[in-house]
């Protein structure tokens, strides 16, 4: 056997390892960089295996990765596959620095980047809020930003646009997942886009001022009203089998994902179903325990059936169909399942004759936020007995 075809066979291999490891070999965006990364340093068919991954992914910062390993290698193997990888780099317009010494080396790969537009999008936060960045790297001046902060309720409530380096985007990133835990997640630029577009309009509608600027920033990037097209996490997540066995009641786990431990439905929403739980609590009527928790247990119950209907349902089911492809994108394909047969369910327009454990326990958590503000704000209240 060749030396080609052994060198094959060991990147083979170590895909495999990766593999079980729990990396998506098939998921080559940049948002892969930092998983591939992680898997350095654990043998050398690994390593190949990585190094050849990388090699497949158009991103500056894989091009700074490969140039150190060039450098720090000993392995002649893994050096002829850096080699290799940085070659495919070249063949997609990422250059390596033509020597070590040129003082912007790692900066000049930016300026032959293709022009292909990047997306990038948060986890939805308790509100229905998400972030949203643009990127399109501009030939000789770096990257051009746009950003938007958008509310699926509000619209878009933030935006800017900037003119950066490649290495002070990575900062960002990287500066909001240590000080607010949010991976940005790649996806295709046109749903960003899509999401901006709508969130202003929405805002426009809502009679929202200092939106005049948007349009000339997101002309950069799109100047025509976008194209309707499916949400991009039906490209990568199967439908089929997806609502079969117990993810109903296992949908509940979601709760447990740290993305959503502050999701708090709107009190707006809630304050009909405060007022019952209230009043059942101040009832004179004289309820055991197990009548108490049947009461409350058919206040939740109308709950869940009345919001997560009508008009709302879609708005329920964009953002848990962001909230799967963001758990498929940071490696919980299984979460991302639950999250994906939610919104399914939901667009049908009919939960089903069984309780979603996932709705159930956001109404019940919800119910419970409201409740405890209420007494704290009772118990801040001055009295007004007089003690003797």
């Amino acid at each position: 056997m060749s030396k080609k075809d052994l060198q094959r066979e060991a990147v083979q291999r170590g895909l495999e390892r990766l593999r079980l490891s729990g990396i998506e070999t098939a998921d080559l965006s940049p948002a892969a960089l930092g998983s591939l990364s992680n898997q350095l340093g654990k043998g050398r068919e690994t390593d190949l295996a990585v190094i050849f991954l990388l090699g497949r992914i158009a991103d500056s910062a894989v091009l700074e990765l490969l140039t150190s390993l060039q450098k720090t290698a000993t392995d002649k193997e893994v050096k002829k596959e850096v080699r290799r990888s940085l070659f495919k780099l070249a063949q997609k317009g990422i250059s390596a620095p033509p020597s070590e010494h040129a003082s912007e080396s790692l900066q000049r790969p930016i300026l032959r980047l293709t022009l292909e537009i990047e997306g990038y999008l948060s986890s939805v936060d308790g509100a229905g809020g998400r972030l949203v960045w643009l990127a399109r790297p501009q030939a000789g001046s770096g990257i051009q930003l746009l950003q938007g902060m958008v509310s699926d309720r509000e619209g878009l409530l933030q935006f800017g646009g900037a003119l950066i380096r490649r290495k002070e985007l990575r900062r960002m990133t990287q500066d909001i997942r240590k000080n607010h835990g949010i991976t940005m997640i790649s996806i295709p630029w046109e749903y960003g886009d899509r999401i901006l577009y709508e969130g202003f309009e929405k805002a426009k509608s809502l009679g929202r001022s200092g939106m005049e600027e948007f349009p000339s920033l997101r002309a950069v990037f799109n100047p025509a009203k976008p194209k309707p097209f499916a949400h991009p996490v039906y490209s990568r997540l199967s439908t089929e089998g997806i609502r079969a066995g117990a993810w109903r009641e296992l949908s509940r786990r979601l709760l447990d994902e740290a993305e959503f431990r502050t999701w708090i439905l709107d009190e707006d929403w809630m304050k009909p179903y405060l007022q019952q739980v209230e009043e059942a609590q101040e009832s004179r009527l004289v309820l055991n325990q197990l009548q108490k928790e049947e009461r409350f247990s058919g206040i939740v119950r109308d709950a869940v059936r009345e919001i997560f209907s009508g008009e709302r349902r879609q708005l329920f089911q964009s953002r848990m169909e962001d909230m799967a492809l963001y758990l498929l994108e940071t490696q919980r394909e299984e979460q991302a399942k639950l999250a994906l047969a939610v919104a399914l369910q939901l667009g049908e327009g009919d939960l089903g004759p069984l309780d979603i454990s996932f709705l159930t326990g956001w109404m019940q958590k919800s119910l419970a936020f409201y409740l405890s503000q209420t007494k704290e704000k009772a118990a801040e209240e001055p009295s007004l007995i007089i003690k003797p």
